[in-house]
């Protein structure tokens, strides 16, 4: 199991032990305390796995995450349609997008499946509606926005990122036959059901530790970021704060244990898990004024080079599946593949079929970057007539950018990236199919 899944599980089992959580927090059993530091709903499917399933509950959660997958696969399908995919560059992008990445995280007791496969379908159904020029009615914005308040209480995060649908959502609203301004007041029946959700989770929190939060997550994500920063610009710690002095102390090898020998000292000098979220938060945008250039080293440094890899990946995913479900990897890592690959067959062909899903990747990822630009400048010159396909493209661009900048601000890892690589895939896809084939659409297209 990953670190994470430790944490959800020890909450779904004081859920089952009875009541006593949802009244006391329990802050002073230590610096993260599990029922403040982790939202409530992906401990309440485990739980309800395990009442149904007893020992067999994570085959519960893994089809359930699976299920959920094949869904947004579905809507996935749909826009693949509307975009007009040829149908094998279509079946491409669903293989790759099924098999990149999320069979990984659908394998795993992770909050990141369920998640993704919720943005995936929002935004996947609002790109369909949009190159359709239906307006946004308040039912699809309240039903939306249900599934996103869903996907929050599973992981907080969420909540952030549900800010960027407002780019796709305006692009559906300009693009609407009719009803603009109603489409545009929808956004806001939109966030709503979102909304409501917060601030009674808060109030929550609030009533039975005094303090009003939705989780203490911060205390870590914000200090693993500053951390990374620190690493490069010791200046970062060189306050007179009590984080600023425990940094100091703690900090050798600028580790993620560090980070948490950190909030472990500091719990220990009399601070609980909300104060200690507000102090790694505080710290965090105060560097920002003070230290600009090495906040946004870091935030830069997060981004690199094996993120163009992850349009592409079944061999490597495959592979890293395999170790989560049987407990060792089917065969081994790229790396030591090739310190054998002339000496084996096999090793020569996984090494030389990896080597080619990477390059295919970059190649998608390439495009991805690169042709919605061109085509947004060409649209605004009154060279492509294709406005709805380029404005909804664009928007899923500026999603998927967001949501990678969103996190390499603070801390970055390849299943971040889960709830917008599909959209990456397609797109890329899209742009190649187009250079290729140099194809007109007719004018129900424009």
């Amino acid at each position: 199991m990953a670190p994470d899944t430790f944490g959800y599980t020890g909450f779904a089992d004081l859920i089952l032990e009875g009541s006593g959580w949802l009244t006391n927090a329990e802050l002073d059993s230590g610096a993260m305390p599990t029922t403040v530091f982790r939202m409530m709903g992906y401990p309440f499917i485990i739980a309800g796995a395990q009442l149904i399933a007893a020992e067999y509950w994570q085959w519960v959660v893994i089809l359930l995450q699976y299920l959920l997958t094949a869904f947004s696969l579905i809507s996935l399908a749909r826009l693949i349609s509307e975009l007009g995919l040829r149908p094998l560059v279509g079946a491409f992008c669903l293989l790759s997008s099924g098999l990149s990445f999320s069979l990984l995280l659908d394998n795993m007791i992770l909050t990141d499946s369920l998640a993704a496969s919720v943005f995936i379908i929002v935004l996947s159904e609002n790109a369909i509606a949009s190159l359709r020029e239906k307006p946004f009615s308040y039912v699809q914005a309240l039903i939306s926005g249900v599934l996103i308040a869903l996907a929050f209480l599973v992981r907080e995060g969420v909540a952030i990122l549900s800010i960027l649908f407002v780019v796709p959502f305006l692009v559906r609203a300009f693009l609407a036959k009719e009803k603009r301004w109603h489409s545009c007041a929808a956004i806001a029946a939109f966030f709503v059901p979102l909304l409501l959700t917060t601030q009674i989770y808060k109030a929550w929190n609030e009533n039975r530790t005094g303090y009003s939060f939705v989780t203490t997550g911060a205390q870590t994500v914000y200090l693993s970021g500053l951390v990374d920063a620190a690493e490069k610009d010791q200046k970062i710690f060189s306050g007179d704060e009590a984080i600023d002095v425990t940094a100091r102390e703690k900090l050798k090898n600028y580790s993620f244990s560090e980070v948490l020998a950190i909030q472990g000292s500091l719990f220990a000098q009399g601070y609980v898990a909300p104060e200690l979220a507000s102090l790694s938060k505080r710290k965090y945008f105060e560097s920002w004024v003070e230290f600009p250039s090495s906040m946004l080293r870091m935030t830069i440094g997060h981004v690199t080079e094996k993120y163009a890899t992850m349009a592409f990946r079944p061999i490597g995913t495959v592979r890293e599946a395999g170790l989560w479900v049987n407990g060792e990897k089917p065969w081994p890592d790229y790396r030591e593949l090739r310190k054998s690959m002339f000496e084996d067959v096999g090793a020569f062909a996984l090494v030389v079929g990896e080597m080619v899903e990477r390059v295919i990747a970059i190649i998608i990822t390439i495009s991805f970057v690169i042709v919605p630009l061109i085509w947004l400048v060409r649209l605004c010159l009154g060279k492509k007539p294709e406005k709805r396909e380029v404005l909804v493209c664009f928007a899923l661009w500026a999603v998927y950018f967001g949501v990678l900048f969103a996190h390499a601000l603070v801390h970055l890892e390849t299943r971040y990236l889960t709830p917008v690589v599909p959209f990456s895939i397609v797109i890329g896809c899209l742009g190649i199919q187009r250079v290729l084939y140099r194809k007109k659409y007719s004018e129900s297209k424009t």
